[in-house]
């Protein structure tokens, strides 16, 4: 026992133990040779009954306890576990215990464990964790009234504008419909505020498609960023994806991440909607949204996660904290990407339950086909014009609806009509209804930098400034199936 008495003298252990109230003990095979005051005044049994006795006898579970420490204790010195003991009383203590592998020789090791009674303080974070709950739901509260407020001057504002438009019928369409959208957004908070009481259950046995998702909440999406931040989407090649969750949670979620790019844009600037797939021990959608805004200081990238966490003044500093958890909960992952004063990165990873693609065709398999191309911008019209021509397509470019007009009778049997849908006195909507009258079967590709275009077309097929060639040539892929 010389080796043991050296082991204690040389750590102090019962005087560190007794200031720490630490349980210490030290085994050689399964059998306690030594324990501390704070061990043998708690567990309630005499040093000479607890000495030389198996530490078996007196654990509360885990028979293989023993067994498993040592295999832990073969590939490193040092293990941390929780550990069970039964008092006298029958009373249950449960440490949170680091054992050590002490070896004086070869033949001669100890283990030793050192260890804290959590029982206490098991409560005090039950206690902590409802404090946070009951803190988290009133600070959530908050967030949804700002959110209300929001909602209601929006409402209140298209309800405005269609008091002043009574006699245009088509801007009191379009203001109907813009209040319509927004005032569903408000109900989708109300059940939003009712699951949150009741958890994400039902959320998890859900499925939206997200495509069409994408694509029928951009209007509402723009309203949000507002005039001066142009949303811009891009699908690759995406006909439909389908993933866990319901609507209300992917808009709330979408909503949080343009609220906070438009207060990190300020003024002018864009943000980029990005669909792309990824495999890696299953398939998953990634979702990555990118603004052109003041970026995130490094130092705070590790807690824009936490609750309360915020640089604004009028933010609760729990919705990025909400949204990574209604992610997780749907078998995903949050990444965020930042430089300060280039933008921000965020990526959506979530599982995708099934997945439709554009059929990639070759060159060669592709119908070449009659277009005809208005845009009065002659850069992006000289643009197009080479880019089609260059996939083979035949090609009418016009800069105006005049000059098209003029040319009507050289144009035979065309397939599709692409127009910005703003010309210059005519609307794209209008050009199209016109040459559907000469040419019966032809179909249309509008294009526009203006998101609230949705509200008077929802049923067309519409292209968003700016964007790729790849994007454009799948697009006119989609529109001719």
């Amino acid at each position: 026992m010389v080796e043991l008495k050296k082991i204690v003298e040389t750590l102090n252990l019962d005087e560190c133990a007794r200031d720490l109230d630490l349980y210490v003990m030290i085994l050689e095979q399964d059998k306690v040779v030594y324990l501390n005051k704070v061990a043998e005044e708690n567990l309630g049994y005499t040093k000479e009954e607890l000495l030389e006795k198996g530490i078996g006898g007196f654990l509360a579970y885990h028979p293989n306890f023993l067994t498993e420490l040592k295999k832990e204790l073969l590939k490193k010195h040092k293990h941390k576990t929780i550990i069970k003991f039964l008092t006298r009383e029958g009373k249950i203590i449960t440490l949170e215990a680091f054992f050590y592998k002490v070896e004086l020789t070869p033949q001669k090791i100890f283990i030793l464990m050192v260890g804290k009674d959590t029982g206490e303080l098991t409560e005090l974070r039950a206690k902590i964790e409802e404090l946070e709950k009951n803190q988290r739901f009133s600070e959530f509260l908050r967030s949804l009234v700002h959110d209300f407020n929001n909602i209601l001057q929006n409402t209140l504002k298209y309800l405005k504008n269609i008091e002043e438009n009574v006699d245009k019928p088509e801007e009191v369409k379009r203001y109907k419909f813009l209040a319509e959208k927004t005032l569903k957004s408000w109900i989708d908070l109300n059940r939003l505020l009712i699951d949150y009481t009741k958890g994400i259950r039902d959320v998890l046995s859900s499925q939206l498609e997200m495509v069409s998702f994408l694509k029928n909440n951009l209007d509402i999406f723009q309203i949000i960023a507002g005039p001066k931040i142009q949303i811009q989407l891009s699908l690759g090649s995406l006909v439909n994806v389908f993933v866990p969750g319901e609507e209300t949670f992917w808009r709330y979620i979408f909503l949080n991440f343009i609220s906070n790019a438009k207060d990190a844009i300020e003024d002018e600037g864009k943000i980029e909607i990005a669909l792309s797939l990824k495999t890696l021990e299953k398939k998953y959608l990634i979702i990555e949204i990118k603004d052109t805004g003041c970026g995130i200081p490094e130092e705070n990238l590790e807690k824009i996660f936490l609750p309360f966490f915020t640089t604004k003044k009028e933010s609760s500093g729990l919705g990025l904290f909400l949204v990574k958890n209604h992610i997780t909960s749907l078998g995903g992952k949050l990444e965020v990407e930042s430089k300060v004063n280039l933008g921000t990165t965020f990526k959506i990873w979530v599982p995708a339950l099934s997945v439709t693609l554009l059929s990639p065709l070759k060159k060669s398999e592709i119908k070449k086909l009659k277009i005809i191309l208005l845009e009065d911008e002659p850069e992006i019209l000289a643009s197009m014009q080479e880019i089609l021509e260059g996939e083979g397509h035949q090609v009418w470019a016009f800069s105006n609806y005049e000059e098209l007009e003029k040319n009507l009778d050289k144009i035979s049997s065309p397939d599709l009509l692409i127009t910005d849908y703003h010309m210059p006195g005519i609307k794209g909507f209008e050009v199209y209804q016109n040459l559907k009258q000469k040419f019966p079967d032809l179909k249309v590709l509008f294009l526009t930098g203006d998101l609230l275009s949705l509200a008077e077309l929802p049923s067309f097929k519409l292209l968003l400034k700016p964007f790729t060639v790849e994007q454009l040539l799948a697009k006119i892929e989609e529109v001719m199936l």
